[in-house]
């Protein structure tokens, strides 16, 4: 026993690696040549999984209540100023909401309502329908993603390596996006804009079923969790190597018990003194 936990400690350990650290910005050219932003995913190999198509009036009712959040900043202020507090930082992030951040939400969830929510346009592209500056729009996603309204995931496409990037895989190409409404930032709006809340079984359901697959998670074997847990493939591979390598440790050294082992007889225990030919 004292040998399967080592080890799986050992490969919980190893899991805890994470590949979404970057390295600062130094100035030093990219080895590869290759103009591709950290975190970037292939495209075509999950887009699947991260759009979803709206209901009818869902892009409509996100604009609506962002738009009420901007119009409720000062009352916000106001009200942390009156009770003596720092605002919180659901209330500092309602402040990054202005005009500007508003137009270019509100052009995002046209293109998801008119494209069935495949949103994938070239920054080109939004500062032509939106009408602002380049410096603009890249501030007005970035507070979009600060609040909690849109998420967004960089794309590449694979490259033939040429003269001047011999080692180059991969090139940038549009960022995918899809927008959304937070939870944390509901009870801030008028009673009329809130959700209807879901009844109490509803609910109390709902986190009995993540309780459940919490706990299923927690009895995985090391090569299922290597084959769930990593994107990047190359760390996938090397994960799922050390898995089996762990796994095959573990069998050896906990073989499998006899079954009959155990079984008193006339004559002995277990598997002598039952059969003849034991």
């Amino acid at each position: 026993m004292q040998a399967v936990s080592i080890a799986r400690a050992s490969f919980m350990a190893l899991e805890r690696i994470t590949t979404t650290q970057t390295r600062s910005r130094s100035g030093a050219p990219n080895p590869t040549g290759a103009k591709v932003h950290p975190n970037s995913r292939l495209a075509g190999t999950f887009e699947e999984d991260f759009f979803y198509s709206y209901p009818k009036g869902e892009t409509d009712r996100i604009y609506a209540r962002a738009a009420e959040l901007e119009d409720q900043k000062n009352a916000i202020r106001r009200s942390a100023k009156a009770e003596g507090r720092a605002l919180t930082l659901d209330e500092r992030r309602i402040m990054l909401l202005t005009p500007g951040v508003l137009k270019i939400l509100k052009v995002l969830l046209e293109l998801a309502r008119t494209c069935a929510g495949k949103v994938f346009p070239t920054w080109a592209w939004i500062e032509e329908k939106s009408g602002r500056s380049r410096a603009t729009v890249h501030r007005a996603l970035r507070n979009l993603a600060a609040v909690g309204l849109l998420d967004k995931q960089r794309r590449c496409v694979p490259i033939e390596p040429t003269p001047e990037r011999p080692k180059a895989k991969n090139e940038q190409t549009s960022n995918v996006y899809r927008m959304r409404f937070p939870n944390a930032l509901v009870r801030f709006l008028p009673r009329r804009m809130r959700p209807v809340p879901l009844p109490d079984d509803v609910v109390q359901g709902e986190a009995d079923r993540v309780e459940a697959i919490a706990a299923m998670r927690l009895w995985r074997s090391p090569r299922q969790v290597a084959a769930e847990d990593f994107d990047d493939a190359g760390l996938r591979r090397i994960m799922l190597r050390l898995a089996t390598s762990l796994e095959n440790q573990e069998s050896q050294k906990n073989g499998q018990p006899l079954v009959d082992s155990s079984v008193l007889g006339e004559n002995g225990v277990g598997l002598v003194g039952q059969r003849s030919n034991a």
